[in-house]
């Protein structure tokens, strides 16, 4: 399902991303308004995130980490985000990413995200140039 989540990402496709997503999401991204609550609120976040860029979005997975009990699971990751923006700049940035899963009707659901990127503690700047 988490590689499903990267490939939809990759593609742009939007009804494929969501569909790993609850009804009742809640993800906390960088961008205003920082949460987004439900469908409707993550899909748009989403396809704002997906006209940034010309082109497809490069999405690597590193450092995965995922833990279940029962119908519970949460995974923590580094995804490293790359591509041309719509305005020319080529940028990679590595993010932080920690997903909360619930088992509901035997499909895995995406009920929590939480999007960050590292920043520079003396100004809070983001730190778009870190590495692993």
């Amino acid at each position: 399902m988490l590689d499903r989540r990267v490939e939809a990402c990759r593609a742009k496709d939007i009804d494929q991303l969501m569909s790993v997503y609850s009804d009742d999401i809640v993800y906390f991204d960088v961008v205003p308004p920082l949460q987004f609550i439900g469908t409707d609120a993550v899909r748009r976040n989403f396809v704002r995130w997906f006209d940034e860029y010309d082109g497809p979005i490069g999405l690597e997975t590193q450092d995965l980490s995922v833990a279940v009990n029962g119908d519970v699971a949460f995974a923590h990751m580094l995804h490293l985000d790359s591509g041309t923006r719509r305005n020319g700049l080529e940028l990679a940035v590595w993010v932080h990413s920690t997903v909360c899963l619930r088992r509901l009707d035997d499909q895995w659901l995406i009920t929590h995200e939480h999007i960050s990127i590292p920043h520079d503690p003396n100004d809070w700047s983001a730190v778009v140039d870190a590495k692993p």
